[in-house]
């Protein structure tokens, strides 16, 4: 018995103490999954962070993907959206910020004045025409230089010369944009040069160059695909459009090529056929010249040319104050550019010059003829008797 006993007690001593050891060693079982556990659970809300981080940017660069480029077509002569795709998305438009500066160029009166080159204009970054401080150039080959070879030394030289400084010119231009009725652009300088400040739409853009077609003298310079000048110190000067469209494409009379890392590739483009005028504008295309032609094609195929008067040809009739009969005509064509389903109810007012002589020979201008869709004013034309 008394080895019996002595025996339990050995058994029980060795059970509480192999209970203490493996009590010890669930705690630090415990204790050890724990703190691996807190380890754990840091790593994974760590993960979380960076893995939200990273979700939040891809979500917001899938955003900006979704309205990072855009394109607008739009018809020349009344400004009509015909189709477009995020056009009134704000986007940085590059040297195609330079159809403003153009425009507000000729329509200042002052295309023929003579401009000294201020050393603020001289290497200024991006494309160049290679000004110099001191030289003069009529403020026109500025502009020729700005659209045809996107000279952002010619921007500089141009705003300085009609805002006095760059901030005043932008200031022209955005007052100019706000008459427009445009509520997506704001323009911090002349060139496009990035600025977060400086920013455009698709469709506002393309209601800018609508306008600027509209002036004969902008018309010209954008279609122009050399020119060629002297400077006053018998320097001769050459410049180039870079515009390939105006080799691909037919009918194609501008308008102006853009690029910068943040902006991409932009094109404002614009053709003309049997009178009817379409606009493209492209943001942030890669293939900016083949979307472009797609675009023009679009707008043609809506569009079309409905002739209201033919040139030197009788457009009516009317007796003068002294009786005679006067055979009138218009000088060249009138074309109307209509879409394709338009229903149109063309008429028009002529309004004769007051004291026309009593014998009125062929050639001579005599009045003015309005022409009107329903009640809206299309044309004012001048008209003479052939």
């Amino acid at each position: 018995m008394v080895r019996f006993n002595s025996s339990g007690h050995e058994t029980d001593k060795r059970q509480k103490i192999m209970n203490t050891i493996l009590i010890a060693i669930f705690a630090a079982i415990v204790i050890c999954s724990t703190i691996l556990l807190v380890v754990r659970i840091s790593k994974i809300d760590n993960n979380n962070i960076e893995n939200n981080q990273i979700n939040t940017q891809n979500s917001v660069l899938g955003a900006e993907k979704k309205v990072s480029s855009s394109y607008a077509v739009m018809e020349g002569s009344r400004n009509i959206l015909l189709d477009g795709q995020n056009a009134s998305s704000k986007l940085p438009m590059a040297s195609t910020t330079k159809i403003m500066t153009a425009y507000i160029a000729c329509i200042s009166g002052k295309l023929n004045d003579i401009v000294e080159i201020p050393k603020a204009a001289v290497g200024v970054e991006g494309s160049s025409v290679y000004l110099k401080e001191g030289e003069k150039y009529k403020l026109i080959d500025l502009v020729y230089g700005l659209m045809l070879q996107s000279g952002n030394d010619a921007a500089e030289a141009i705003a300085r010369y009609l805002g006095a400084s760059i901030e005043g010119f932008a200031n022209i231009m955005n007052e100019t944009a706000v008459k427009m009725g445009l509520k997506s652009t704001h323009f911090v300088n002349p060139h496009g040069l990035h600025d977060d400040e400086h920013y455009t739409s698709a469709y506002d853009l393309a209601y800018i160059t609508c306008e600027g077609l509209k002036n004969e003298d902008f018309a010209k310079i954008c279609s122009t695909k050399v020119y060629k000048f002297q400077l006053q110190t018998g320097e001769n000067k050459c410049y180039v459009n870079k515009n390939k469209l105006l080799n691909l494409y037919d009918g194609c009379i501008g308008v102006k090529t853009g690029f910068t890392k943040k902006a991409g590739r932009c094109l404002v483009s614009a053709a003309k056929r049997n009178g009817v005028t379409i606009v493209s504008v492209v943001l942030n295309h890669y293939d900016m010249w083949n979307s472009s032609m797609a675009n023009l094609n679009r707008g043609f195929a809506v569009t079309k040319s409905v002739v209201i008067a033919k040139a030197n040809q009788c457009f009516a009739q009317v007796k003068s104050s002294s009786g005679q009969i006067l055979n009138l005509s218009v000088a060249e064509d009138v074309v109307f550019a209509a879409m394709q389903n338009e229903n149109l109810n063309i008429t028009y007012d002529i309004k004769l010059l007051e004291n026309l002589p009593e014998n009125i020979q062929k050639g001579e201008i005599v009045g003015e003829i309005k022409f009107f869709n329903d009640k809206h004013l299309l044309f004012v034309k001048k008209i003479y008797t052939i």
